[in-house]
């Protein structure tokens, strides 16, 4: 039986984590990409939110050995184990780290092979896990499998992902087929975000029925996208754009037959007035992003944005409900290949101590029963304070610091360079990067 693992890829920057270290693990079946960390910050919570069973951490994101010691310490909790990378100039530290033997199972000194250090972890982890069975008789190796060391395979795929990744705008679809789960708050406040205070161009495309934008931004129903369907062209969409605070924001029609009679009567993502022609009509080649808040409904208000995205969010919050209509969407995905799976990443919404499901538990169930599972590049813990905040129609990521975290998690991901602009516009208060007090075992 193939064993199968769980493993968070940590180092300085989106270049280092995607183009260098994820290849290796991407193509090889035995494991499932949990996460990416490419700031200290976003590592020191994401390895507490995921409990991967491997870390593989290049050295220099963190401050230093006596800042990544006791991080790296932390993993024997869920007895996990880090395989560490050291840049030439920190050489004098390998030592340290082989010193920590009880978690830290290979140290090695750049260059590497990534191939080489993906073979080794799984070695390692390997190792680790048979030390745990043996150390408790009494728990059967299927126990072992379902606990500490749950894990789902990656499916093979081939090392493309630099060919994959498009230069430019970054088009990002947001989607849940599980009613309730904040999908719209996601993608309303990852775009607020990005335009109002990160000073990214960003177009915010709101195609719920009725638009989500309206009410939560305090907008008008009219204009809408119903001009450029009845009068196809670029300065219908330029038009019908509205905007807040920096964001420029497009909404779908409201009503309900105008809705249907766009997705009926221009199918053909070819035609002039079809969605997927909007979509194109509005990006005008200097937006940094265009975000995209899908409708669930599976007709063309769903996969022609789908078809037209670089980027795909599912959100999803940890009940069992949401994650039979994960498997759906993900199912339905596969079916379209509209995205290559290292396109397409989980949000983990309304998270807390009291939910049934951890990140661990639903990579496993996915991986079980779809043979992959995408990466978690969010998690947000639940906050009264984003429902009042829509509630007294503020932009919610103005309120809630638990919203900003995670939103900036899932920016840090998407957005490469972003590192440095996150950093420079945290908010004054500290308590961003406070750990979440969540059960993630």
């Amino acid at each position: 039986m193939n064993e199968r693992f769980t493993v968070l890829l940590a180092g300085p920057g989106h270049e280092t984590v995607i183009y260098q270290m994820q290849p290796a693990f991407l193509s090889d079946p035995r494991f499932t990409i949990a996460g990416y960390a490419q700031s200290w910050e976003s590592l020191q919570g994401t390895l507490m939110q995921l409990k991967p069973d491997i870390l593989v951490i290049q050295a220099d994101v963190a401050p230093g050995p006596d800042a990544l010691k006791p991080l790296l310490a932390g993993m024997q909790a869920w007895n996990g184990i880090g395989t560490v990378i050291l840049p030439n100039q920190q050489s004098m530290f390998k030592g340290v780290y082989e010193s920590m033997n009880s978690v830290v199972r290979g140290t090695f000194v750049a260059p590497v092979s990534w191939t080489d250090i993906a073979n080794l972890a799984y070695g390692y982890a390997m190792t680790a896990r048979a030390q745990v069975v043996n150390a408790s008789p009494a728990l059967t190796v299927q126990h072992a499998l379902a606990g500490n060391f749950g894990a789902g395979a990656s499916q093979a795929v081939s090392p493309r992902f630099a060919q994959q990744i498009v230069t430019g705008t970054k088009r990002i679809a947001v989607l849940s087929q599980a009613g309730g789960a904040g999908a719209s708050t996601i993608a309303e406040n990852l775009a607020y975000e990005l335009a109002a205070r990160l000073s990214v161009r960003s177009l915010l495309f709101s195609f719920g029925l009725p638009p989500a934008a309206a009410a939560h931004f305090k907008l008008r129903y009219v204009p809408n996208l119903t001009e450029f369907f009845a009068r196809p062209g670029k300065t219908a969409v330029q038009s019908a754009i509205q905007r807040m605070e920096g964001l420029d924001i497009l909404l779908g029609p409201e009503d309900s037959e105008e809705y249907a009679s766009a997705a009926r009567k221009a199918s053909d993502v070819r035609a002039p007035n079809s969605i997927y022609s909007s979509l194109l009509a509005a990006e005008d080649g200097s937006y940094g992003a265009m975000v995209m808040d899908m409708a669930p409904d599976e007709t063309e208000w769903m996969t022609h944005p789908l078809l037209f995205a670089n980027a795909v969010l599912l959100v999803y919050r940890p009940i069992m409900a949401d994650l039979f209509a994960l498997r759906h969407t993900l199912n339905i995905l596969s079916r379209l290949g509209t995205q290559p799976r290292e396109a397409i990443y989980l949000v983990l919404n309304q998270a807390s101590e009291a939910s049934s499901l951890t990140p661990r538990a639903v990579q496993t169930e996915l991986s079980q029963a779809l043979g992959w599972a995408p990466p978690i590049i969010g998690v947000i813990e639940q906050d009264p304070a984003v429902l009042l905040a829509q509630e007294q129609r503020v932009p919610p990521i103005l309120r809630s610091e638990k919203l900003t975290r995670g939103i900036r998690q899932i920016i840090g991901s998407l957005f490469p360079g972003m590192e440095r602009t996150l950093s420079e516009t945290q908010t004054e208060s500290r308590s961003l990067l406070r750990l979440p007090k969540l059960r993630f075992g």
